[in-house]
């Protein structure tokens, strides 16, 4: 069986911007389950949303609105997929923008919040998924700092490196703005484009990299 990739993306709601962790609330969250190769030609091959069956590469969405706007029903939604994917796969590798600090860390937060399993399993299952955090591994191209380390800035870089990415759409608190609004299609197609951007990159990353090594050479 192929290398599964996993792009994951997960949107939440937080009465505070600064509050993050507290009292936040995932909404949405966004994997592309990509069964092709792990190779540049993939990236003509345009992920649908749908079931996948160990080929080609399809969107899956879990959202709140769809779970009866209930945090639990969705994060349950979510690991029930996250553990039957993983038994189909004889190589799972989860890539993502910022997901180390932040949407794993909260994933588990959740997980064991509303009782999916225990604090240690939840760890377990985790540390034993791969993973591919697209911010850390930037780092020593932006001068090993965090500051202006956005996925708006690596879309930037990867039309530098000739790569076809989409513009993204909206930002988080366009996201939070659509979810209190119910324009939920909105806040799918911002999961949509995050998710096709990093899929991009990934499946690039040596002309992506190439081409920041390059930048950073003496003139």
């Amino acid at each position: 069986m192929p290398l599964l990739r996993l792009y994951l993306d997960v949107e939440t709601y937080r009465p505070n911007k600064e509050s993050a962790f507290i009292k936040e609330k995932i909404i949405a969250i966004g994997v592309i389950e990509d069964w092709t190769r792990y190779d540049p030609e993939s990236t003509s091959i345009r992920c649908e949303e749908g079931e996948a069956s160990s080929v080609g590469c399809v969107f899956r969405f879990f959202t709140i609105w769809r779970n009866n706007n209930d945090e639990s029903e969705l994060v349950r939604s979510f690991y029930k997929y996250f553990m039957e994917v993983r038994n189909r796969a004889d190589f799972i590798v989860v890539v993502g923008f910022n997901v180390l600090r932040y949407d794993i860390p909260l994933l588990i937060q959740k997980g064991f919040e509303h009782e999916v399993d225990s604090l240690e399993r939840l760890n377990a299952l985790w540390h034993d998924t791969f993973v591919i955090d697209y911010l850390q591994t930037t780092l020593p191209f932006n001068r090993m700092k965090f500051k202006d380390l956005r996925l708006e800035r690596m879309v930037e870089l990867a039309r530098k490196a000739s790569l076809d990415v989409e513009e993204l759409h909206g930002s988080g608190e366009d996201v939070v703005r659509w979810y209190v609004e119910g324009h939920y299609d909105d806040v799918i197609e911002h999961l949509r484009r995050d998710l096709e951007a990093v899929r991009v990159i990934d499946l690039n990353f040596r002309e992506f990299y190439g081409t920041l090594v390059k930048a950073l050479e003496p003139q």
